[in-house]
């Protein structure tokens, strides 16, 4: 009897519309037009090397610490600046005035000076870099006035003070990417949009408890007067509602994968069993709302993709950043939020190696799952009628 009604469960979803449109061609229609709208913005996010002019005139030339420093920074495939040296300020200026460059840069008075048509996030890290030479360089010349010696351990000096060359700074500090994956903007879109489709398994779980109550379903009238116990049946529909909802998140996860090139990171099988976990939360979440037998199918609905909406919403599927936000001011809602655990799950597989965190969420998600299921078993397990 229970496989007979897991394997008639899995045919009727199979053959509903709205169940399919909503849980498999909505997803890939949706993370489509993502691709399309979000494909810019990562685009525009990403670091390119500033295009600058560098005045290379006789002042500039005896300025060699600040040669070294630009050179440096404008080496490697990942460099700050693109720079464009050039013989005099006039050159500079007529490739500021057509936009070829985003400043230039050139010593007056033994100074570096920074001219620029433009404030823009550019023109700042430009400013930043210099003012940050200068500073250096400074604090250097000061201490070398008064303590020689400190001054050659501070700078990483090779030589002596006046006209040899040394490194002015020395590196403390080392940028460390701890996975080999770039941080992205877009990827969260993506994680809350599956969370989305995991929780609109709730409609399975509306399905399940209409087939064990009565007064709600022709199906739900025999499924009361058969021999079987609630619990088998139960358990047989909620078994076939995760196939089914398993099977339709899964095709759209390798359709971003494959197609999208969506980065899921290194475990797909990790990846997977976060789509599962994901699954069976939302399947016995809608199961609860569908538990008060007097709202009509149409009120259930809307609240279960209202409530699944507004999850969605505080994951980051609307408002990139927002989730961190209320994670940060507040955690227990953060916590208790399905949605923002399982796009949280995929967060820790993109950007740890760990799996800590992982197991962290989805140890959630089976107990949101734990709880919602024992409410919807204790609460009908007992209901009798007077008359079928």
């Amino acid at each position: 009897m229970f496989w007979n009604i897991y394997r008639k469960y899995i045919l009727r979803s199979v053959r509903s519309k709205d169940m399919i449109g909503w849980t498999l061609l909505f997803p890939i229609l949706l993370s489509t037009l993502f691709y399309f709208t979000l494909q810019s913005v990562e685009e525009d996010m990403t670091f390119h090397s500033i295009p600058t002019a560098v005045v290379k005139d006789q002042p500039m030339e005896a300025e060699v610490y600040l040669v070294q420093m630009l050179e440096e920074v404008s080496a490697g495939d990942e460099a700050m600046l693109d720079i464009f040296w050039v013989s005099e300020e006039k050159e500079a200026d007529a490739l500021l005035e057509t936009g070829e460059v985003q400043g230039y840069i050139s010593v007056e008075k033994n100074e570096p000076r920074l001219f620029v048509k433009e404030n823009g996030i550019y023109q700042t890290i430009l400013k930043n870099l210099l003012d940050r030479y200068i500073q250096i360089k400074d604090t250097i010349v000061t201490i070398a006035k008064k303590d020689p010696v400190t001054a050659l351990k501070l700078s990483g000096m090779t030589a002596g003070i006046n006209g040899e060359t040394f490194d002015f700074e020395e590196e403390f500090i080392r940028d460390l990417n701890l996975t080999g994956r770039k941080p992205s903007a877009t990827v969260t879109y993506y994680y809350a949009l599956l969370a989305m489709i995991c929780l609109y398994g709730g409609f399975h779980g509306l399905v399940v408890v209409e087939n064990l109550q009565a007064n709600l379903s022709p199906q739900g009238a025999r499924n009361t007067l058969s021999p079987g116990s609630r619990w088998k049946l139960f358990c047989a529909s909620y078994l076939g509602a995760v196939t089914v909802q398993f099977v339709c998140v899964a095709v759209s996860f390798f359709y971003m994968l494959l197609v999208l090139k969506v980065s899921f990171g290194t475990s797909i099988g990790a990846a997977l069993g976060t789509i599962l976990a994901g699954s069976m939360t939302g399947i016995a979440f809608g199961s609860v709302i569908a538990l008060p037998s007097k709202w009509k199918g149409g009120l259930k609905s809307g609240v279960l993709v209202g409530i699944s909406m507004l999850c969605c919403f505080f994951a980051g599927l609307m408002v990139d950043g927002i989730s961190y936000a209320v994670e940060q001011n507040m955690p227990v809602l953060a916590m208790v939020n399905p949605a923002a655990r399982i796009a949280d799950a995929f967060y820790c597989l993109y950007y740890y190696d760990g799996y800590a965190s992982y197991f962290k969420n989805i140890g959630i998600l089976l107990g949101m799952t734990a709880v919602f299921g024992g409410i919807c078993v204790m609460a009908t397990r007992r209901v009798q009628y007077e008359s079928i």
